[in-house]
């Protein structure tokens, strides 16, 4: 997928805390200046990347994924100091190999959770890569889900920033649940369904299962609790049958019924609801 003669794209990965001390830059100090890391040398002037972080949640969860930057190329991969900052980040004390960029004309002030990459690229990657080849179509698509998602996080409740756990997400959703369209919370636990509560405007309570991503619904392998027709029956307590929902900070699921080969979220729940987008919306879920 590289290209010899024009512009070359890449996702870059590095944690979070390195991409926040050192935004314009790859970089890498574990290498030793007489060789450069894999992929280092065949990165030019004019050649774009997207920066991508994971961050660490819970042991049940997938990592959420950010986007931090998208950057091109102005300087060629060197040997060179780094920051203070970077210095207390890097794996070996001293200088790195070090690619310089200047950010596109796309304004990232916050880092942006988005799918997991092979959810974003629609294929599969090579994930334990620090570099990744992508086509100039792939990164046009990630510059436009970036555009359409960005949004302020000073808007999020609780946090002021994107959740990073499922845990988070159930903080949040209890601290702002009125603004979210849920009159009451009847009941909040550990194990599914996370939550039962009353909607605004609907009469009989519904269970809630909170996720980072849509697709941990599977994961966690919670659908083969489901009943028929979306209803789940707690035989702990006397709630008897109630409609699930899942109330998810992303909803990674969005194949259309008549391209996808798989089941879906939505064919075992009565409904999926993306919060993020709710909020950024400001909008309340409605049944």
């Amino acid at each position: 997928m590289m290209n010899t003669t024009g512009r070359n794209h890449y996702i870059i990965k590095h944690n979070l805390e390195a991409l926040e001390a050192l935004p314009n830059f790859i970089w890498n100090s574990a290498a030793r200046k007489s060789r450069p890391p894999p992929w280092y040398q065949h990165v030019k002037k004019g050649d774009r990347w997207v920066s991508f972080a994971y961050t660490s949640t819970d042991s049940r969860e997938e990592r959420l994924s950010l986007i931090t930057g998208l950057y091109e190329c102005t300087r060629k991969a060197r040997f060179g100091k780094l920051t203070p900052r970077a210095q207390a980040e890097a794996r070996h004390k001293g200088g790195a190999w070090l690619i310089e960029g200047k950010p596109l004309n796309i304004r990232i002030d916050h880092p942006i959770a988005v799918p997991p990459i092979d959810v974003l690229l629609k294929r599969r990657a090579f994930n334990q890569t620090t570099f990744v080849p992508i086509t100039a179509h792939e990164f046009k698509h990630i510059k436009k889900y970036v555009r359409d998602h960005r949004f302020d996080p000073a808007t999020i409740p609780l946090y002021g920033r994107e959740p990073t756990c499922e845990q988070e997400v159930l903080s949040l959703v209890s601290f702002a649940h009125k603004q979210l369209g849920i009159e009451r919370i009847l009941r909040s636990r550990t194990r599914f369904p996370d939550m039962l509560v009353k909607l605004q405007g609907k009469r009989e309570p519904v269970h809630l299962e909170l996720e980072v991503y849509s697709k941990s619904f599977f994961n966690h392998e919670h659908h083969l609790l489901i009943g028929r027709n979306g209803m789940f029956a707690d035989k702990d307590s006397a709630i008897g049958r109630k409609p699930v929902g899942v109330l998810c900070w992303i909803d990674d699921d969005k194949r259309s019924p008549k391209t996808r080969t798989k089941s879906r979220v939505q064919d075992y729940v009565q409904r999926v609801f993306e919060l993020q987008s709710l909020i950024r919306e400001n909008k309340k879920i409605r049944w």
